[in-house]
């Protein structure tokens, strides 16, 4: 799993969402911004151990018919979900857009993840940036997953909500 991932996947998440979004370190150039855009920053990552050794048990692969043995860990995530928007469209754009998020991230979990917590600051001008900025950030939990195969070697971990586990 890489973190750049996951927080891709949070952007993805919201432009499903209609909410205009990409991820603050994209590999490329950030395109100069046009309208209020969310940008998503994986801000934290905690683990915590579960069961024994992390073991969680045996499922069933449903695209093998395979059991494989599952390894996991309770993760606690914290995004940066910065609004940005051109000075000429103006700090209500913002808040306008801030709405909007929190009804999309209230009605739906990205990823499964829940949603534990979501704050948003104060709305301020970046005058380096010539942008308005409403810092927020949301403090999600989920779960890391691995499946072992019949080496007993761990195969990669990946990110997975409570609700789809």
């Amino acid at each position: 799993m890489e973190l750049d991932q996951v927080q891709e996947r949070m952007a993805r998440f919201l432009r499903d969402s209609e909410i205009p979004a990409a991820a603050s370190w994209p590999d490329r150039g950030r395109e100069r911004l046009q309208e209020p855009t969310v940008l998503v920053s994986l801000t934290k990552l905690d683990c915590e151990p579960v069961g024994l050794q992390n073991y969680l048990g045996q499922r069933l692969d449903e695209q093998t018919g395979q059991v494989v043995e599952w390894y996991g860990r309770k993760a606690k995530l914290a995004f940066g979900l910065d609004i940005v928007a051109p000075a000429q469209v103006g700090a209500g754009a913002c808040r306008k857009l801030f709405e909007r998020m929190v009804n999309a991230l209230h009605n739906n979990r990205p990823d499964g993840l829940t949603v534990r917590k979501l704050t948003g600051e104060e709305v301020k001008f970046d005058q380096k940036e010539g942008l308005f900025r409403l810092s927020c950030t949301a403090d999600c939990n989920g779960w890391l997953w691995a499946s072992g195969d019949e080496s007993a070697d761990i195969l990669d971990f990946t990110l997975r909500g409570d609700r789809n586990v």
